[in-house]
């Protein structure tokens, strides 16, 4: 049975596990703590080796990272405020100890944005967009049926929106060092517990009417709306540590109403939008997943979709009734003559008295050979 070999690089833990079969399918995984890169990436080296043997490998990290194929630093994490993380090679790392294994590299959220895109996407769908928010904010998106890469690849979390009239003037520190009070300065863990005076490990135990969460709301839906009005995904997955607080849910999908003011007609977004921002069905294990299924594509080229699933069962379909149809009018041509046969030459049994009419018999061999003309012109036409 096929294996795959998954890498989540965070910036506080990297988890590794192997899947059997079905991307989700883990069956053992291991977690180790964000060191520098030599230590990190030889833990996990070392587990892989005394694991395996896998058939691919997915690997996804914090970024930002160099997701071009044809770039030198393909497969590094690059300019990241995680000093000691700077320029580290990280697929490069796991090719060298894994010679001839396929392997696929992108962000920690373009690659659970794919997972939940090939997986729960409505048939027909051709985008999602998955954001996960912890000690940062990270945004994943597939449009058109692909992740999103280009100048390098989405970087949602930094987006400077508007800020609550209260929350302005210096209301609290925001934790982004590069932009201050950005998405990720206003959402993250940390930008959370300094609006509090609390520390991170504090937020648990916050009441779900904590003004806290009206601020993260009126970020995060202002975030899931210029998704919308940017790149139009037709689901919205919203996972990490601080979405695990089940009331936020409600909170961002009006503060997202709002924001829009009814502007797009849509049907996903018109009501209660209970089916369009959704939690993550896979709670933390999105991210692993996401790592599992990019080995998948590593081994098989491509991601699977709705659309390629739907095909495929038409396929498979035309191909059984291509088959089907002329071996059945084979068998009915065949009783066909050996009736023909029985008839012609007379049966002595009781109630076998009736001749065969030769007309009739060569208007029905007649009509069974149209038949099978037509079946096998359809067969050579699919």
């Amino acid at each position: 049975m096929v294996r795959y070999a998954g890498i989540e690089g965070g910036g506080t833990t990297w988890r590794v596990a192997i899947a059997e079969g079905d991307p989700r399918n883990i069956i053992a995984r291991e977690t180790f703590d964000t060191r520098g890169p030599e230590e990190t990436l030889q833990d996990i080296v070392d587990w892989l080796k005394a694991n395996g043997p896998f058939d691919a490998m997915g690997v996804a990290t914090f970024g930002p990272v160099d997701p071009n194929p044809n770039s030198e630093y393909y497969g590094y994490i690059t300019n990241t405020p995680k000093k000691l993380w700077n320029f580290a090679d990280v697929l490069g790392t796991f090719k060298r100890a894994f010679p001839g294994v396929p392997a696929a590299f992108d962000t920690d959220v373009n690659a659970p944005a794919l997972a939940e895109f090939s997986f729960n996407a409505a048939e027909g769908d051709t985008s999602c967009m998955y954001v996960t928010v912890g000690t940062g904010v990270g945004v994943g998106l597939v449009i058109n049926s692909k992740t999103v890469h280009g100048l390098v690849h989405p970087e949602g979390g930094h987006l400077k929106l508007p800020r609550r009239p209260q929350d302005i003037n210096g209301a609290f520190d925001c934790s982004c060092s590069f932009h201050g009070d950005c998405v990720e300065g206003i959402c993250a863990s940390g930008a959370l517990a300094a609006f509090k005076g609390c520390k991170p490990s504090d937020l648990p135990s916050l009441s779900d009417d904590d003004d806290v969460w009206d601020s993260f709301a009126h970020t995060m839906g202002g975030l899931c709306a210029s998704a919308i009005l940017l790149c139009s995904p037709e689901r919205i997955v919203l996972s990490g540590g601080v979405l695990k607080r089940a009331s936020l849910f409600p909170k961002v999908r009006a503060k997202c109403k709002e924001f829009l003011a009814d502007y797009v007609t849509h049907e996903k977004v018109l009501g209660d939008m209970e089916d369009y921002i959704v939690p993550s069905e896979w709670g933390n294990d999105a991210g692993i997943i996401g790592s599992t299924n990019l080995a998948k594509v590593a081994l098989e080229g491509e991601a699977p979709t709705p659309q390629k699933k739907r095909r495929k069962r038409f396929y498979i379909g035309l191909v059984a009734m291509s088959i089907a149809i002329p071996v059945a009018v084979t068998v009915g041509v065949i009783a066909g003559h050996y009736f023909t046969k029985r008839y012609r030459d007379g049966n002595t049994g009781a109630g076998y008295e009736h001749r065969y009419d030769p007309a009739e018999r060569d208007a029905m061999m007649r009509r069974l050979t149209s038949l099978g003309a037509a079946t096998n012109l359809v067969g050579e036409r699919s």
